[in-house]
């Protein structure tokens, strides 16, 4: 027996005593998580934990228009020009609800995205009959509308609502 090996412990010199494997903190090989180079089942690869740039647009799009619509109601009101504060209501509802909807883009709940974009595409609809009675507020909120459409239909976004809840 060598100098360098202690009574009861494997030739290898990283084992533990004889007959009980490695030690603990003996040289593994490196941990995969999914097989294939990170690709899971179904050909997805793991999901970061970041809401993309593409869903996150949308979200700030939609706290933009619900916080505009919410002042100009306010002003309105304080203004005390009451049609008026109706007429930014009736306008804004849309971007009043796509607010609360965007408010759960982070919890991934089911249908958060379908609503979204329904939501955006009333936005398109009521900033062109907005448009038709000669107010420019409309064009903007069609505009808003599309842009969240387009950001909420991009190939981005649709994993990030796809993934599992969580608990």
């Amino acid at each position: 027996m060598s100098s360098q090996q202690q009574p009861g412990w494997d030739n290898a010199g990283q084992g533990g005593p004889a007959g009980y494997g490695p030690a603990p903190y003996a040289t593994q090989p490196p941990y995969q998580p999914y097989p294939n180079g990170g690709a899971v089942p179904g050909g997805h690869h793991p999901q970061s934990m970041t809401m993309p740039g593409t869903v996150r647009a949308a979200q700030v799009l939609f706290f933009v228009m619900g916080g505009l619509g919410l002042l100009g109601m306010v002003l309105a009101i304080a203004t005390d020009h009451m049609e008026a504060a109706g007429s930014i209501f009736a306008t804004s509802s849309p971007a009043f609800v796509g607010l609360v909807s965007a408010l759960r883009f982070p919890k991934r709940k089911p249908g958060s995205r379908g609503t979204a974009i329904i939501i955006a595409s009333l936005m398109i609809a009521v900033g062109l009959g907005t448009l038709g009675q000669g107010q420019p507020a409309g064009l903007i909120l069609g505009g808003v509308g599309t842009t969240i459409v387009i950001l909420l239909s991009q190939r981005q976004a649709r994993p990030w609502f796809g993934r599992p809840v969580r608990p």
